[in-house]
């Protein structure tokens, strides 16, 4: 079973499904509203436990009433917590969450930069790493340790991505949101994305929500097409591409079918509502569908 360890922002997320965004200065009611675990590095952990892989996640929560939310979460998934850490006198991580009638998200977040003061401890044995640029000094030490390891080393790039330029330089697979490759190239095309692939040792991509993956190594690009899908809720849906993708790679795919697989993956997360996560084989069955 292929082992993944994903380090970066770990939360707990106030979830508000609305009929629209609301307006500025007004009052709305919920259709429904959840207190559930969540993050990038969360997420992504999920995904990889949903698939079949072996999950670790590395970062920190506070000694607070929401740490126990966390905690228990990682154990119904079963997602090895040995390199969670508590960090007393700060308050774990939070956001609230819209998620529209289209399924669209919008994430307010607050996070205490203590929880992100060091390095994590991370596992002695590992096949792939996972790390987004939430936690510089995170990301940095566990892309370089998987270097050394000779394993994939990914990093999800997310806006303010030159935070971590430490670990922009030391992964093997940097994947940028729309927002990250605009924050850090100033534009999200294929340009802007050949751009970055001349500063960077590593096979880069962006992900574009329905639109296709683009992808970039050395004089080698191309796109990789989404699934066509009609949205419920995008929550986590990136984070979940990620752990899909880290995983894949862990299992020795190349990176173009690494990103198809994770594009099936995050299509049957966006597919569902809350709490519903894709399936080795739900993944399976999209992938030999016609499409």
């Amino acid at each position: 079973m292929p082992h993944v360890v994903c380090a970066g922002l770990i939360t707990v997320d106030f979830l508000y499904h609305t009929a629209h965004y609301p307006t500025e200065g007004t009052k709305i009611r919920a259709d429904t509203a959840h207190m559930v675990a969540g993050g990038g590095a969360f997420y992504a952990a999920s995904a990889v436990a949903s698939l079949g892989g072996q999950a670790s996640l590395a970062g920190a929560v506070g000694d607070d009433s929401l740490a126990p939310i966390v905690r228990n979460a990682l154990a119904v998934r079963g997602i090895d917590d040995g390199a969670l850490r508590t960090i007393g006198g700060v308050a774990t991580a939070r956001s609230a969450v819209i998620v529209s009638a289209g399924g669209e998200r919008t994430v307010i977040n607050h996070r205490d930069a203590r929880l992100f003061a060091t390095a994590p401890t991370l596992p002695p044995r590992f096949d792939a790493a996972l790390a987004d640029t939430r936690w510089p000094v995170g990301a940095a030490a566990l892309m370089q340790a998987a270097r050394q390891a000779g394993k994939p080393a990914v990093l999800d790039a997310e806006s303010p991505v030159r935070l971590a330029t430490a670990a922009l330089h030391a992964a093997s697979h940097v994947v940028f949101s729309e927002q990250g490759l605009h924050d850090y190239a100033g534009g999200c095309d294929a340009a802007a994305l050949a751009t970055v692939a001349q500063k960077l040792d590593a096979w880069v991509a962006v992900t574009r929500g329905a639109l296709p993956v683009l992808w970039h190594k050395g004089a080698s690009c191309g796109a990789v097409d989404a699934f066509a899908t009609t949205p419920v809720d995008t929550l986590g849906a990136g984070d979940m591409w990620h752990g899909a993708f880290a995983l894949a790679l862990a299992q020795g795919q190349p990176e173009v079918d690494a990103a198809r697989y994770a594009n099936a993956a995050a299509a049957v997360k966006v597919a569902h509502g809350p709490g519903v996560l894709p399936t080795a084989a739900d993944v399976a069955a999209l992938l030999a569908s016609p499409h």
